[in-house]
């Protein structure tokens, strides 16, 4: 161009790719010049003999290229294959490792629950044997129920002496001795109006049994009022009796005779046959193996003996006086503590 700048040639390397394959084949002297001048700009080097461009030429830059791609690609795969074969190996031995401790554990806690399960086996046979020896403490003991609080605490052991009497007259009366004498607690639930229980401690075991004997064929009286005598019994014990009221029930409806037994448990006889019931969870089972059926919610609640004044209209509570407790000595050995009226003010 004239008065313009001259364009840029390409260099022949370049160039022969453009061309056609006749003009590749026609070297002119034009082309020899162009050939050093742009060896001039471009750098001096030494020229190579180019092959035409056809289809095999251009298959053979892609084999190499494609050679070239797959050997970088596998380069990076392996770098990166040699940093995951790190990663998995070190999670292999963390593997490893935690599963030695899971077993290592697994071991401990089967041990653990062996030693826990014998200890749970010794822990409850001690309970029950010193649920044994309570009771046995409490042999010469009698519960008596539905005695009038209008008789004073110094005056029990005469009262209950006289009402052994009447029933036993055939009992001297030497062996008619009352250790002590005491009245229980009163449960919170209880009526205010209901006297509380005496509890009781005969000196001679066989005079016990002879009243609890006759007390049950002829329950004895006083002062109109009916009394009941129930062996005095350990906390533990009477919870595990009541658990088995169900099953008691169900019997003396059907008539068939149980007692008692100690260490704890339920000696059922039927049919010449004697069953025994240690603990509640052998109410079905055992209930399947007599033949009997179970009492109902609502047939048991009515056995329980509901304090029926409760229905009745109440009449106004007096107002209340403070008391003051005292502690006393129970026949079992235990500090019972007693509520006594303030004393009487005289104007």
């Amino acid at each position: 161009m004239a008065g313009g700048k001259k364009k840029k040639e390409l260099p022949p390397s370049v160039a022969t790719l453009f061309r056609t394959p006749g003009e590749a084949q026609r070297p002119t002297q034009s082309n020899h010049e162009e050939d050093k001048g742009s060896d001039s700009e471009w750098g001096a080097h030494t020229p190579t003999p180019l092959a035409p461009l056809t289809i095999g030429v251009l298959q053979s830059l892609l084999r190499e290229a494609t050679a070239d791609i797959k050997t970088h690609v596998a380069e990076e795969i392996s770098k990166q294959l040699t940093g995951l074969r790190a990663d998995v190996e070190a999670l292999t031995t963390c593997t490893d490792q935690t599963e030695v401790r899971l077993t290592t554990l697994a071991t401990a806690s089967t041990a653990q629950s062996q030693e826990i399960s014998y200890l749970h086996g010794r822990l409850t046979a001690m309970e029950d044997s010193l649920e044994d020896l309570n009771n046995r403490s409490r042999r010469n003991n009698i519960r008596i129920r539905g005695l009038p609080e209008s008789i004073p605490p110094e005056s029990l052991m005469v009262t209950l002496k006289g009402i052994f009497a009447k029933m036993a007259p055939e009992i001297p009366s030497p062996l008619l001795e009352i250790d002590s004498a005491h009245r229980a607690l009163r449960p919170r639930t209880l009526n205010i109006f209901t006297p509380r229980d005496v509890i009781i401690r005969l000196h001679y075991f066989q005079t016990k049994e002879k009243i609890m004997q006759i007390a049950r064929i002829h329950p004895p009286q006083y002062a109109g009022a009916h009394i009941t005598l129930f062996q005095d019994l350990a906390p533990t014990t009477l919870k595990k009796r009541q658990d088995l009221k169900p099953l008691t029930l169900a019997l003396q409806e059907r008539g068939i005779k149980y007692t008692w037994g100690h260490p704890f448990k339920l000696l059922i006889r039927k049919e010449d046959q004697t069953h025994i019931l240690i603990s509640a969870a052998e109410i079905g089972p055992m209930a399947d193996s007599l033949g009997i059926q179970l009492l109902n919610q609502t047939t048991l609640s009515n056995y329980r003996g509901r304090d029926r004044s409760r229905d009745r209209p109440r009449s106004p509570r007096p107002a209340k006086q403070q008391r003051f407790p005292q502690t006393t000595k129970g026949i079992d050995g235990e500090r019972h503590e007693e509520e006594i009226p303030p004393p009487h003010r005289q104007n």
